[in-house]
């Protein structure tokens, strides 16, 4: 990495998009799920007491980061060591933020364990308060000077793409001083994540619906993404009514938080004298923005293709008026099938056959080692993530409700932790993590292995229907999807920078102009509840976070097409892209395996895929 920042911790897991939980009055307590269901947090620490010592000793570390200053260019191994002791505490501070993080999401309710959430960000803000000098006193060692002391102490060599990528920001990086000034900001430019964070796990009601019986159950994220395929119309359309709703009554309160989310990345970005939003965002990965505008413009230009899936949704189900809560139901409900948590496990343990037997030891010693959180419980976070740090287990956070949809989401997140796994047991800790952009091929690889799995062993053309229609779904939300959300997101990126003000009801307008878009005109969206649908993605505080689902979805599909047809070398070289942590670049990571993200191609290939998929279900429907 070429910043202390903090990898993969609270405020930013791996996150399984928009598969949500919440927090319904008939749900369990946490202290009533089995064990054998829960992730062991104290792997990291046993207690609070071993935490609260921990944070004590990396805030009495904290002057000593800070009294380093004016030293760097004095000597090699005074270099080195200032390095060694800088991650020294930062690998500490990893630990707290996490088990602080992730003891909250257990039971967001919980107000002290909240308390020691905000508590440790605080000290990650002062921390980089104590380290913001850095970079800035780094890039001030003339390239002569710093050769001369990589020269003279050879652990510095290890460091060499570190002092390359920071170099690469000379122009971004400010004096010591303003450094500072902006790491103290750090704190402040959370909160409109954390407010939303706040309202959307904690604070947020949902009046309850009736099921397909009659029955009247209270409405949660979890179940609302069953509801909204459920069979039955009227069941669909009352979730998504007063799913909408809930975030509808409070729209004005999150257009204005939203807002401030774009102002705080507009602040930054033009502090650090970039070019705009979109190229702030994408520096830190050294990712071209034509990577970003290769995947806008590449399904923008194929929307035909795009738009037969709406054409096929609206003649399966026979609708006059394809609404916006008939769009996640399943073609072929007759060959839907669930799994079991177990069950589930065993399934995947085959399907992840391709990636060799070390691969499948690991991920049994992770499912039955404590490295996941399965089950629902009241106040628990919404949603699925992997997330850890070097010294800790790649933990799994799930919300199992044994929809297919669970299965895959366990799937993405094990691609996850075990790209962690392999980077931490391959890569020392300056290279050990990785960018989102590489993370997101490792878990949608995964999904695509259990999906080609699936449909090799499954012989009836209604479970194949019901597959393909899966399938078909997987790329549309992970691909067509995301880059309608990042193209949302840029969109309204680039209305901050020219001044203007986001409001409920421009923030709406746009949105429903990208349905229309996206889905075509045999898609009708309700005027009322359809621009609403922006109040409820977390993934638009990430920071154009989305498209790199859609980019990564096209690489693992070559990835894994090489993978299954070929041998023992092509399974090694796409490890190699896990295990190479981030001691590379992205973009130059993916080029192991052959696949150049900066071309339209990777793109191309999955729109490609997409068609070919609804051609097979026309075929069988012939």
């Amino acid at each position: 990495m070429a910043d202390f920042s903090f990898r993969n911790a609270p405020n930013r897991p791996l996150d399984r998009p928009f598969h949500g939980a919440g927090g319904g009055a008939d749900l369990s307590e946490r202290k009533d799920i089995d064990d054998r269901f829960k992730w062991k947090l104290e792997l990291i620490f046993p207690d609070w007491e071993s935490w609260e010592a921990c944070f004590a000793k990396v805030e009495e570390a904290l002057p000593g980061l800070a009294a380093f200053q004016g030293t760097l260019a004095q000597s090699g191994a005074g270099l080195l060591a200032t390095i060694e002791a800088i991650h020294i505490e930062q690998r500490e501070l990893e630990k707290a933020l996490v088990f602080a993080g992730m003891k909250s999401d257990e039971d967001t309710r919980i107000g002290e364990n909240t308390a020691r959430k905000g508590r440790v960000s605080s000290l990650a803000v002062r921390f980089s308060e104590a380290v913001s000098w850095f970079e800035s006193e780094l890039l001030e060692i003339a390239p002569e000077r710093l050769q001369e002391l990589i020269a003279e102490e050879k652990g510095l060599a290890l460091y060499e793409h570190f002092f390359h990528n920071i170099h690469r920001g000379r122009a971004h990086t400010l004096s010591a001083e303003q450094e500072a000034l902006l790491a103290s900001a750090g704190l402040m430019a959370r909160g409109a994540g954390q407010v939303f964070n706040a309202f959307d796990n904690a604070d947020l009601q949902f009046e309850s619906i009736d099921d397909e019986n009659g029955n009247e159950l209270a409405l949660t994220k979890a179940r609302y993404y069953k509801f909204i395929k459920s069979r039955h119309r009227e069941v669909r359309q009352a979730a998504f009514n007063k799913f909408l709703d809930a975030y509808g009554g409070m729209r004005n309160t999150l257009a204005a938080n939203m807002d401030a989310n774009v102002k705080n990345h507009v602040f930054f970005a033009s502090a650090r004298q970039h070019e705009g939003t979109l190229e702030a965002a994408l520096h830190p990965d050294g990712v071209p923005p034509q990577v970003f505008h290769s995947l806008v413009d590449t399904v923008s230009g194929n929307f035909d293709t795009i738009h037969r899936y709406t054409v096929l949704k609206k003649r399966v189900l026979g609708l006059a008026d394809l609404q916006e809560f008939d769009l996640s139901v399943p073609l072929f409900g007759k060959g839907e099938f669930k799994f079991e948590y177990d069950a589930a496990c065993t399934m995947l343990m085959e399907a992840f056959k391709p990636l060799g037997e070390d691969y499948l030891k690991t991920v049994k010693g992770g499912i039955d080692g404590g490295w996941i959180d399965v089950h629902e419980n009241v106040g628990k976070r919404s949603g699925g993530y992997s997330n850890g740090v070097y010294d800790t287990p790649p933990y799994i956070l799930l919300n199992w409700a044994e929809q297919l949809g669970d299965t895959f989401t366990l799937a993405h997140e094990l691609g996850h932790s075990m790209h962690s796994w392999l980077s931490v047991n391959h890569q020392p800790y300056v290279y050990g993590d990785y960018p989102i952009f590489t993370a997101e091929v490792a878990s949608t690889f995964n999904e695509l292995l259990v999906m080609d799995h699936l449909l090799k062993t499954s012989d009836s053309p209604e479970r194949k229907l019901y597959l393909l229609d899966y399938h078909l779904s997987q790329i549309n939300n992970t691909v067509f999807r995301q880059t309608m959300f990042a193209e949302f997101e840029h969109r309204i990126h680039v209305m901050g920078e020219e001044g203007q003000t986001l409001t409920a009801d421009s923030l709406g307008a746009l949105y429903q102009e990208l349905l229309h878009k996206y889905w075509g005109p045999e898609a009708a969206f309700d005027i009322v509840r359809s621009p609403l649908t922006w109040t409820r993605i977390p993934h638009f505080f990430y920071n154009y976070y989305v498209y790199q689902y859609a980019t990564a979805y096209s690489a693992a599909v070559a990835l894994s097409r090489k993978v299954l047809a070929g041998g023992d070398s092509d399974r090694e070289q796409y490890l190699d892209i896990l295990r190479s942590g981030c001691s590379k670049y992205p973009v130059e990571t993916i080029l192991l395996g052959g696949v150049d993200m900066a071309t339209s191609r990777p793109m191309e290939d999955v729109v490609a895929l997409f068609g070919s998929l609804i051609d097979q279900v026309e075929e069988l429907l012939d």
